[in-house]
Formats: structure tokens, sequence, C-alpha cells
């Protein structure tokens, strides 16, 4: 286990290092992707189809890692849009252009909230299920083990793999990454939707570097710069609906996440946090895919959603009230992003109006 000091300013963004441990991988003694802090502050977004590789850090193979802190706790606030609480910015692409099939290594998150307040993230971690990791996620835990002798049956064979002593002297000549194991799709490239081209639902969601990070004020994902003025602060906090093919007009891409997926990784009940502290981020895949190397997540960013009380103005008066919930009852409305209406969205509009009304009575501004 690795500690780093490294910190960044304040903002919605990761802003420390608490532990990088990569797996084996052909970029891992890379100094320009082994570099923990370029997971730290805003993403560089490189657009659909050309990620800007300059701002990311590789985790190896399966199971290695990256543990992010942040300058404030991440809430599972009612008042963002969709209900998605943070968004994970890696350097997936679109193949060809065609958004179901991507070029993406995906990684498996995970959520801690720092219970006994030390500010280290030595509590219980809780995985994010998304698509593809059965309900009980134990079922899919693995562990794999490497060294650095290229003659033993164990990986990697090419020796240049291993994470150099001089880059990571905690490292020792054996080791053991563990993590849950993402099932076949997710071992090859491309990533394709089951619906092929045109389809509109996405099959694959709740990881890492699944998503394109898109250029900073690139507003409906077509490579071209329309907001010239944005900032990251407001772009990247804006979060794509994951179960829709594509990238949502105003997102910055990067693939978000409900601190209300989280799980007990054991017995699968829902972890029900109302904030967290720390987010884990390790490679879901162990496959080798020819001559691209290893399949290994990578790491831009991570960022809290920014709320959007008006996401859930339904009547269109400016304002979130109980006129909001009667207005949903009359035209039940798909808030949760999934793509019809149903009991899940009517408990969403009830959320977001209470914790509104909450914060308005107590004097708070969103």
């Amino acid at each position: 286990m690795s500690f780093f000091g490294a910190i960044a300013a304040a903002g919605p963004f990761a802003t420390v290092v608490l532990d990088y441990t990569p797996a084996p991988g052909q970029f891992v003694n890379n100094p320009a992707f082994n570099d923990p802090s370029n997971a730290l502050g805003a993403p560089s977004g490189g657009g659909t189809g050309s990620p800007n590789n300059a701002s990311v850090v590789t985790l190896g193979a399966f199971g290695g890692s990256i543990t992010l802190g942040f300058d404030e706790p991440i809430a599972d606030d009612p008042l963002n849009p969709y209900g998605l609480d943070l968004i994970v910015f890696g350097n997936a692409l679109w193949t060809g252009g065609d958004p179901s099939r991507r070029f993406a290594e995906a990684g498996i998150v995970e959520v801690s909230c720092d219970t006994n307040g030390n500010g280290l993230p030595d509590d219980e971690w809780y995985v994010i299920r998304g698509s593809s990791i059965p309900a009980t996620p134990v079922e899919a835990a693995f562990t794999q083990d490497w060294d650095d002798d290229p003659n033993t049956d164990t990986p990697p064979s090419n020796a240049s793999w291993y994470p150099d002593s001089a880059m990571f002297p905690e490292i020792p000549s054996s080791y053991a990454t563990s993590g849950f194991l993402l099932p076949a799709p997710f071992q090859s490239v491309p990533l394709v939707n089951p619906g092929g081209p045109g389809s509109v639902a996405e099959a694959y969601f709740g990881y890492a570097d699944l998503s394109p990070t898109l250029l900073l004020g690139d507003l409906n994902a077509d490579n071209i710069i329309d907001e010239p003025d944005a900032t990251p602060e407001a772009f990247y906090t804006r979060p794509d609906n994951p179960f829709l093919v594509g990238v949502s007009v105003g997102s910055g891409g990067g693939d978000a996440i409900d601190i209300a997926w989280a799980v007990h990784p054991t017995t699968g009940l829902p972890a029900r946090l109302p904030s967290i502290d720390f987010v884990r981020i390790s490679t879901g895949p162990n496959s080798l895919v020819g001559i691209l190397g290893e399949m290994s997540t990578e790491v831009d960013a991570v960022a809290s959603v920014a709320p959007r009380p008006l996401f859930y103005d339904l009547d269109g008066d400016d304002a979130l009230d109980l006129e909001d919930l009667y207005a949903w009852h009359d035209t039940p409305t798909d808030l949760t992003g999934e793509g019809m209406a149903n009991d899940l969205d009517r408990e969403r509009i009830q959320r977001a109006v209470r914790a509104f009304e909450t914060q308005d009575s107590m004097g708070g501004t969103r």
C-alpha cells in the first residue's frame, strides 16, 4: 500500500491521493502514466474519439487501484440531476464515432465514509454494483497473483510490465491484487452494446472509464466547443444520463454514479450512505488484448455533481416547490433517467421538493 501527499486545490474534484497500488501493465513504469496526482483536479477532455492522455493515471491490470479523497464529503443529494452524485472521468472513446461501440477498460468503483473521523480510508468499503456485478458482489471477488520473474507461470510474462522497485519501493517482488471481476463483455474491446448501432438504452453503466470526457465547452458531444467560456467546475459537474447511449446535452461526459447504488459486498444489501469521503477505483477486467496489451483502467478525475434544483421544476415556473409534486402526479415524468415513469420517480420528486424546502427554511441557497 502506497500513500502519497499529492494534494490539489479545493473544489468539486478529488483533492488528495490516499493510495496508489497499480497492477503490472505496459504503462505502469512510464512517468507520463504513473503519476497518481493526474487523478486530482479537473479532467482534461479530448473528445469522443481522441482522449487527452496527458492527464490520466493508469491502474495497470486487474485489481490495480487508486484511492482518492475530497475537500468535503460528497452527499447523496436529492437535488442532483437524476439523483447522480459523482462522476469518474477516464480516457474511453467511441470506436468509429459509434457510441454503441466503446474502447473502454472498465473500472470498479467503491465508496467509503470516514465514520471514525481519522481522515484515512480505513472504514468499511461498499461497491457500486452497476449493470453487471452479481446481486451479491462477493460472488465476483477474484485475486490475481503477480511476480517479477518471467520464468514462472505467474504473470506478467513481460518483466518490464512489473512495477519498478525504484518507482514503487513498497511493492515487493511478488504480490496480489484483489477486486471484483467483470463478466465477459468487459474482457475485450470494443465494449459493444447488445442493442447494436442506433441503440437508445445503454446496457453497461456504473463503472469508471466507460464514457469519453468531452472537450471543455462541447455541449452536444460533436467535438466542437460551443461554450468557450465554460469552466471545468461548472461543465464537468453536469452528469450524463448513464442509462442512455451517448452523452446527454450539456454534460461533460464521464461516468456518473449514484451513491445509492452502493451495496455491502458480502450481503448485497444497500449501504444507505448519506455521504462519502473516499472513492476507490480498480481495474475490473483481467485480460490481454493482443498488441494492445493488458486491459487497464485509466483515471483522469473524480468530481462531485453540482445540485440543480430546477432540474425538478416540472411546472415551468422557475421554482421547485410542492406544485412540482402535483405536476408529477398529473403527468408522471421520468426523473431517474431509466426511460420510464414509476414509483422511483415519484420518490425522486418527493425527496427533491422536501430537500429544497428544508434547505430554504434554513436559509440555504443552491
